[in-house]
């Protein structure tokens, strides 16, 4: 028979992320079927351990606790072979010689068979393999502990978890089976492992340090039970002006009831509703308000995880709209403010989506219009999320038009003769007579001359006065979708054309800061140039539409060129939970307050963060130790951040070591004792583990923490 040899390897621990499971530590001593229904009635079963959740549970037991395991459950199936739960045990954890499997042996016989089988105490202690091929049974678990308080019972809470992930190992001859060791003393290490004798039907305990005990199944001891956390699901359907209708999903086991609660800035209601009717009629409600609902399932006396819905109420409509003024190409709305709340009014105009508008105030503003159009106005109130609308009102107007007037001649006139015509087309748009001495021509496009002459007519119609004649002009539409794109040194200037007629466009450059004109050209392009600026400054860019001496409402945008990167990042010190880093300011910037963004990035733990700062140094805090760090510096202007400048450092390690044993049993002679084969063993660790803790950077890896993997021989 090979003579086993023991390979003991070291791993830097790391935290890991938890899952969603819930556990309940219960002080009140009961035996473990009594422990078991209470369980079963009150959470979901007694606790089922793994490799993940075992370290957590044992660091808060200050003495044995009932777990979900006993010799045969589910009508004697085979020994050790699943948790209360159904779950099948994927590893064991047994105190040094436990358990006990079997009475002495027959001193006439001396026959051993399985079921009179014992482990040598000191054979293999806590490191058992189980029965069934282990080799072939992955050791690893990912478990979400979220621990609450509830009365009578004892909250497991603030836990930092610090697990190794173990996988057995397949090799091509032998079986490598992988174990965890635990210590042998506890907080009541002596009285928890007093019993040394066999019993028929045991039950197991976890004991204070972590370890496995059987014990008689009637003992009094408290006992863990687990709950996986619930997340229900909450409606609201049927919103109206003031009423609503609540729905959720049942909650786990035996429910005994509910307790809803609705709340906002104005109202307030707690009521505690039947477990069989899982739907409630909100009323009384205020139009346009947000309204947080939680639904608590209450299961032995006490709150499960609530369900959670946040709704608003639709706004009221808005009563009527008011037309306060006219211009040629603008029209400025007010109505009353609607019942209730709303987040903001939205006005739209039929058939024209790039004039749609919102405000916060009971007036508006709508520009950009046609000379002479005619437009629909539609306005409504919405609420904050924009998930429900109040209805809308509607009005309807003309912009743009043009007055003449003249004098009424000497003499008798029985009335005029009215003609009037576009310069552009030389098309007559009106021919009248009338007996007033003024008239509007209205629905004009812009941009345009538009051209009246009137001529004075007698009573009996024999004879006409001289015609006289008068110019009229309507104002250019101003340009669109004014739009600056800017490089360190360049501003790239584009725009839509405006509807109408046009003749050119005036384009002006200022500072920002200083308003003081660095450029004013014109064009007939959509589109200009401005070049030789300064990097990390705001320009501001107007637009006016020209049509002879006309000019339109100008249309003005801000921004910035881009900004120069900083320079020459530099670690100055580091520790296990800070770092200090400082760098230059751009050679143009020097002496000028530069704000900065400073980021660093923990791809391992899936964490960023981002600061701001007008100083050439940051001192990060609050890092994890062990922890390769990302960090990236940027110039902040405006809107405009430059390309980043990077730098890395890993913090010190706190290290923390985990010990796994690992067998080694082969048929082939002197397998166990080849270094070649426990080289290969270890290759395999360290590629397994390096999936998990490294990250390949172009041509080399970069460890995202810190970790080492050793081994040597017991």
């Amino acid at each position: 028979m090979d003579r086993i040899q023991h390979l003991i390897l070291w791993a830097v621990l790391v935290e890991c992320c938890v899952a969603e499971r819930q556990y309940f530590l219960h002080s009140n001593s009961s035996t473990w079927e009594q422990a078991r229904l209470h369980c079963q009635a009150c959470y979901k079963e007694m606790v089922s351990l793994t490799p993940d959740n075992i370290q957590q549970l044992a660091q808060n037991l200050n003495s044995s606790y009932w777990i979900g395991l006993r010799k045969t459950l589910n009508n004697g199936s085979f020994p050790w072979s699943s948790w209360s739960n159904g779950d099948p045990v994927t590893f064991q954890n047994w105190y040094p010689g436990r358990p006990i499997l079997s009475k002495p042996k027959d001193p006439v016989n001396n026959i051993f068979n399985y079921n009179n089988y014992s482990i040598p105490p000191n054979d293999c202690g806590c490191c058992c393999p189980s029965q069934s091929n282990p080799a072939s049974v992955p050791l690893t678990s990912t478990t979400d502990y979220s621990f609450t308080e509830n009365e009578n019972m004892t909250a497991l809470s603030t836990m930092t978890p610090a697990v190794t992930t173990m996988t057995s190992v397949m090799t091509s001859g032998p079986t490598f089976f992988t174990g965890v060791t635990g210590g042998t003393n506890g907080t009541n290490g002596t009285n928890e492992t007093a019993t040394d004798v066999y019993i028929e039907e045991p039950c197991i305990a976890l004991l204070s340090f972590g370890l496995w005990f059987d014990k008689i199944c009637s003992e009094l001891l408290p006992y863990i039970c687990y709950e996986d956390r619930f997340y229900g699901n909450a409606n609201i359907t049927n919103k109206t002006l003031h009423n609503a209708t609540l729905s959720w999903t049942r909650g786990p086991g035996d429910i005994s009831g509910y307790r809803v609660e609705v709340k906002s800035t104005d109202y307030n209601l707690t009521l505690n509703h039947s477990s069989l009717n899982r739907t409630y009629d909100l009323s009384n409600l205020t139009a346009g308000t947000q309204y947080r609902v939680q639904v608590f399932p209450i299961k032995c006396w006490r709150d499960l995880n609530p369900q959670n819905v946040s709704f608003y109420t639709k706004p009221d409509v808005i009563k009527y709209i008011n037309i306060t003024n006219v211009s040629e190409t603008n029209i400025f709305l007010s109505w009353p403010a609607p019942e209730g709340n709303r987040g903001f009014y939205s006005i739209q105009v039929r058939d024209q989506p790039n004039l749609n508008m919102i405000t916060r105030t009971e007036s508006a503003e709508v520009k950009g219009l046609i000379p002479g159009g005619l437009y629909m106005f539609e306005v409504n109130a919405n609420v904050e999320d924009k998930s429900i609308e109040g209805d809308q009102t509607n009005i309807t107007s003309y912009s743009n038009s043009v007055d003449f007037q003249w004098e009424q001649p000497a003499g008798n006139t029985s009335g005029y003769r009215v003609e009037v015509w576009v310069e552009e087309n030389n098309k007559m748009r009106s021919n009248i007579t009338q007996s007033y001495t003024n008239y509007t021509a209205e629905k004009l496009p812009s941009g345009a001359k538009i051209w009246l002459r009137v001529v004075a007519l007698v009573p009996d119609g024999s004879v006409e006065g001289e015609p006289s004649a008068a110019m009229g002009l309507t104002t250019p539409d101003k340009v669109t979708n004014l739009l600056l794109v800017p490089t360190a040194d360049t501003i790239n200037v584009t725009w839509t054309l405006p509807q109408g007629n046009f003749e050119t466009f005036s384009v002006q450059l200022k500072l920002n800061f200083s308003n003081k004109e660095v450029e004013n050209s014109i064009t007939n392009a959509s589109h200009i140039s401005f070049p030789s600026l300064m990097a990390g400054v705001a320009y501001n860019v107007t637009v006016t539409t020209l049509n002879g001496d006309l000019k339109s409402e100008p249309e003005s945008v801000t921004n910035f060129t881009l900004p120069l990167p900083p320079q020459s990042p530099k670690i100055n010190f580091f520790n296990q939970s800070h770092v200090n880093l400082t760098w230059q300011a751009p050679m143009e910037y020097q002496g000028v307050q530069i704000t900065y963004l400073v980021k660093y990035s923990a791809e391992f733990w899936n964490r960023t963060r981002i600061h701001k700062t007008t100083n050439t140094s940051y001192m990060f805090h609050n890092l994890t130790a062990g922890t390769n760090y990302i960090f990236e510096i940027r110039v902040k202007a405006g809107t405009q951040e430059s390309v980043p400048i990077e730098t890395s450092q890993t913090t010190n390690a706190t290290v923390r070591v985990q010990t796994m044993t690992m067998e080694c049993a082969s048929s082939k002679p002197s397998f166990c004792e080849d270094i070649g084969a426990r080289t290969e063993v270890l290759n395999q660790l360290k590629k397994r583990f390096s999936k998990t803790f490294s990250r390949d950077q172009g041509d080399s890896v970069v460890d995202n923490v810190f970790w080492e993997l050793a081994w040597r021989e017991a």
